[in-house]
């Protein structure tokens, strides 16, 4: 895993599925005020590399540290001359990230990898909406 460096106001994103991640909720500080994570907080994260030969699917997940909640993410990508990548999930998981792929092309290796943007914090769901009535 590698630090890095961010402005330190950073918004956390929604998850998808409804979660949410808050980086520090002031009702967690003390004397109820919001305190602002430093950059160095935030760590980046990457999966394990997965190289995909012609026709060949694979997947990859990068995980947040213990006490930190994913922020966002997604996956990179080398090839050796031409991308022919077809991503089937790209999505957070309860802890990081989690990306599926399969190489559609028939001449060239594709390698890839899921990363993950993590911030301190405790990741809850946020309660499902009453579906809206016309």
């Amino acid at each position: 895993m590698k630090r890095l460096a961010l402005p330190a106001l950073v918004t956390v994103a929604v998850l998808a599925s409804g979660g949410t991640a808050t980086a520090l909720d002031a009702a967690d500080q003390p004397g109820g005020e919001a305190a602002v994570p430093r950059a160095e907080d935030y760590t980046w994260a990457e999966g394990r590399h997965a190289v995909l030969a012609p026709g060949q699917a694979g997947s990859s997940e990068a995980q947040c540290p213990p006490g930190q909640v994913p922020t966002g993410g997604g996956y990179n990508v080398f090839d050796g001359g031409g991308i022919d990548l077809m991503v089937s999930t790209n999505s957070p998981t309860t802890d990081g990230w989690r990306a599926v792929a399969r190489n559609t092309g028939s001449a060239h290796t594709v390698e890839f990898w899921a990363v993950v943007l993590c911030a301190p914090g405790t990741q809850t769901r946020s309660p499902r909406l009453a579906p809206v009535t016309r």
